[in-house]
């Protein structure tokens, strides 16, 4: 009878928490990537955008766009991506550019907050709400399917790239309008190892932590310097 009981309760656990995983995974409700058909163009270097925002982002000649996707992410959120590289002389990832445009669908009344985001970047007219930070990237880590980092990283690797093991990130978030339906979301990731850093050096507790706020400046700096964003 114990034994029974026993069995009963593991099954029920074992129901609660594969529904639980089930219905919070929002990433079974991306739609899969399309390739054609995309609002934005590039010509050279730019990538020109006509709504949402109507602006250019003009990217240094050291950076090549290598595609672009659209999804629908977790099923209730129009999205774009665009990607711009920079190498290494043996084709290695060195830094990228992501670039996100993205807007609630009609059908839900969701909105965007970085109120939070500690940073506030003006890049031509156009502000920005800013994170940046060290990452120690964890080749173990299992990651969900669906998200737009699953997309972003997906794209990168079918043309060969990974991210790299410990690099410098920031995110800028442009909301469009009033509304905060609607943001281009720009993140910009660096290789560290050419800067002769590694993120544990950098983060709390490391020997180089007194310089993580002087490398996450110099990081900004680096995206005023390769990227402007021009009106249309």
């Amino acid at each position: 009878m114990k034994k029974a009981v026993l069995v009963i309760i593991v099954i029920v656990v074992a129901g609660v928490a594969g529904a639980h995983w089930y219905y919070s995974d929002r990433g079974r409700f991306t739609t899969a990537p399309e390739f054609t058909g995309l609002a934005r163009t590039v010509t050279g270097n730019d990538l020109v955008s006509d709504h949402d925002p109507s602006v250019i982002l003009r990217f240094d000649s050291t950076y090549r766009h290598v595609g672009g996707q659209k999804f629908i992410l977790y099923g209730v959120a129009d999205t774009e991506q665009h990607f711009f590289v920079e190498t290494t002389a043996d084709d290695k990832l060195k830094s990228v550019y992501w670039v996100q445009y993205e807007g609630y669908l009609p059908d839900n009344d969701y909105t965007y907050d970085y109120d939070d985001s500690p940073l506030r970047v003006t890049l031509g007219d156009t502000a920005f709400f800013t994170d940046a930070e060290i990452v120690e990237s964890d080749p173990n880590r299992k990651r969900r399917r669906g998200t737009d980092g699953a997309m972003a990283r997906e794209l990168l690797a079918s043309h060969g790239y990974t991210f790299p093991a410990n690099f410098a990130y920031a995110r800028l978030v442009h909301l469009t309008d009033e509304s905060r339906r609607r943001e281009l979301m720009i993140i910009f990731i660096d290789d560290l190892e050419p800067h002769g850093h590694t993120a544990s050096e950098l983060l709390e507790g490391g020997a180089k932590a007194n310089l993580r706020d002087e490398v996450l400046a110099a990081h900004l700096d680096r995206v005023r310097e390769t990227l402007q964003v021009l009106p249309r």
